[in-house]
């Protein structure tokens, strides 16, 4: 292997940031923050009603306003797509390559 491994795993996580559309994109904490519960909520990705259907803890609720049309299912996967690739950003781990997939991004259109 010709390459090291830091120069290997900085062109994995170039590739997971390039991944991620640049609106969907957060400006990482500084490495000393431990806690970064508010980030999702105040970095500007989510709209307000995305953040309701994110922090909606109750699954039958949830189903209820699926049920209703009142949130449609490509709204609620859209809400929870953006949040985990928020969290994706805060964590620094290798979840993009489970999410990102070009087929969503083709059938969710984003803003």
């Amino acid at each position: 292997m010709s390459e090291d491994w830091k120069t290997l795993c900085a062109a994995r996580k170039q590739r997971q940031l390039d991944a991620i559309p640049p609106q969907w994109r957060i400006d990482p904490p500084p490495e000393e923050r431990r806690n970064v519960l508010h980030v999702p909520l105040a970095c500007g990705i989510l709209t307000a009603r995305e953040a309701q259907i994110t922090e909606t803890v109750n699954v039958e609720t949830l189903l209820a306003k699926l049920h209703s049309a009142e949130w449609s299912s490509v709204e609620v996967t859209t809400a929870f797509y953006k949040r985990a690739l928020i969290a994706q950003q805060l964590v620094r781990l290798g979840v993009i390559s489970l999410c990102a997939r070009p087929g969503l991004l083709m059938r969710v259109r984003i803003p």
